[in-house]
């Protein structure tokens, strides 16, 4: 069994491509449901958390909650469906309409989390006004997940002081029983996010995006196994489309080799660094047994 801990369903029509455009970044084409969810089974992947990505504050842009909602509908027992959303509005006030929709997918669309993004809104995520969001996951056991990692695009789209780590130790003090996730092991500051992991036993983070620094990711789960909290790494993927960013013309392909990364050539890099190598329990943990835990499936 492999879990895809976290992956974004994308649609041309929700990015604002003047916006991309002016970044020098291209918008994706349009990958068929069907087509996707062929590519992860082929794969061997058999459970899959998908969101969208509000970042329609400050880029206007937002990867499309409506196809989240779709995927869900069509494909129940393969998605795990979260919802994101901005709390801050371009005002820079509570917003209260996203807080709403927050409230009606909790109840209505049987989500089980939310996507933060604070470096591409360009919020601090221990901004007071944040608050009521996270109020309202504890009570409903909803995951909160972030993106509070540097950006490895244009540094405009998410500036580094909204993701530095201190501001997400103010929140995990704040709200205790909140479950939370750090994406992309908190490049790059994973040891940082590490020490906050044996703080906080609801603190949780995955490879995605990792996977091009093999060594790094190497390395980095050796600390988290120093530190005690490898355990709650789990194995994802990000968004996947044909022939854009780290995909090539097979996505397939490029699933298989990250699991194959995961499962095989992490300790190979071990081997040859004279690190202590993942044990079996501990790839098979990564790979489906946390997330499989953190979501009662």
């Amino acid at each position: 069994m492999i879990i895809d801990s976290h992956m974004h369903l994308i649609r041309k029509k929700n990015f604002d491509k003047p916006t991309y455009d002016r970044l020098g970044m291209k918008v994706p084409e349009d990958t068929d449901l069907d087509t996707l969810v062929g590519w992860y089974k082929e794969a061997g992947i058999s459970r899959c958390v998908c969101m969208g990505q509000d970042m329609s504050r400050i880029w206007n842009s937002t990867f499309g909650e409506e196809y989240v909602r779709e995927a869900y509908r069509r494909y129940p027992d393969f998605f795990i469906p979260f919802a994101s959303l901005e709390p801050i509005d371009k005002a820079n006030r509570f917003h209260q309409e996203n807080y709403n929709e927050f409230k009606r997918a909790i109840e209505e669309d049987s989500i089980r989390g939310v996507l933060l993004t604070p470096p591409y809104g360009q919020f601090k995520s221990n901004d007071k006004t944040v608050y009521p969001f996270y109020q309202l996951a504890q009570e409903n056991g909803i995951v909160v997940q972030y993106h509070h990692s540097a950006q490895m695009g244009p540094a405009i789209l998410a500036p580094t002081p909204y993701a530095k780590m201190e501001l997400l130790n103010d929140v995990l003090i704040d709200f205790p029983d909140m479950k939370v996730i750090v994406e992309h092991l908190g490049y790059p500051w994973s040891e940082y996010l590490f020490v906050l992991m044996t703080n906080d036993k609801n603190l949780y983070t995955d490879l995605a995006m990792t996977y091009g620094r093999p060594v790094w990711t190497a390395w980095q789960l050796v600390l988290a196994r120093e530190y005690g909290v490898l355990d709650r790494v789990m194995f994802a993927t990000d968004y996947v489309a044909y022939n854009y960013d780290v995909f090539g013309p097979n996505p397939t392909e490029d699933l298989k080799k990250w699991i194959r990364l995961v499962t095989e050539g992490l300790n190979e890099i071990n081997r040859k660094c004279g690190w202590p190598e993942l044990t079996s329990s501990e790839i098979d943990s990564i790979m489906f047994g946390c997330a499989q835990k953190l979501y009662g499936l």
